[in-house]
């Protein structure tokens, strides 16, 4: 039996649940999404409540049981509240501007880098005492956490000199810069 699975998700106000044809069509006040029901699972909704209960209990229906659970109350929360990631960037001469549907970066290459911005993600950039706080808005907990990572993996934060890209609560450890011997 799977403790997650077992959990039933309540709905709350404001968010709308329909289930039909193998899919749950979700739709809150931030958006709308939809959900396919995996094979062998399926999904019950009572009042305001849903359950998610495997057909057949088997091998496979135990694994995707909290699986299918934890997947369809994110996409319940996401219309509901939305989902957020905040990456900083510090650096000295390191920059970061918002165009239209386009982000642009200047990170010390011999070229500005530009990241094209999905059409469902907002991108919010502050800038803070030589730091930019970039904030990445979206209903769908993949894509945000996809598209953050994506813009991270450009430049990474450096263990020696501290520039480059990191989550707001990320803790990156710093080495001490190596010294040559004799001098």
């Amino acid at each position: 039996m799977s403790k997650i699975g077992k959990k039933p998700i309540i709905i709350p106000e404001g968010v709308s649940v329909e289930i039909n044809d193998g899919k749950v069509l979700i739709k809150g006040p931030l958006g709308e999404t939809e959900f396919d029901i995996p094979y062998r699972m399926k999904v019950i909704k009572e009042n305001n409540i849903l359950k998610v209960e495997p057909e057949v209990l088997n091998k496979i229906t135990k694994k995707m049981w909290g699986t299918t659970r934890a997947l369809l109350n994110n996409k319940i929360i996401g219309v509901k509240d939305g989902f957020e990631k905040t990456l900083i960037l510090e650096g000295l001469g390191y920059s970061a501007e918002l165009s239209n549907d386009e982000l642009t970066f200047k990170l010390g290459f011999s070229h500005p880098v530009k990241v094209k911005v999905p059409e469902d993600i907002k991108v919010e950039i502050k800038q803070e005492k030589g730091r930019f706080y970039i904030k990445f808005k979206g209903i769908d907990k993949e894509k945000v956490g996809k598209f953050a990572a994506e813009v991270r993996k450009i430049k990474p934060r450096d263990v020696y000199k501290l520039k480059g890209f990191r989550y707001i609560d990320e803790v990156v450890k710093t080495k001490p810069v190596k010294k040559l011997a004799g001098k």
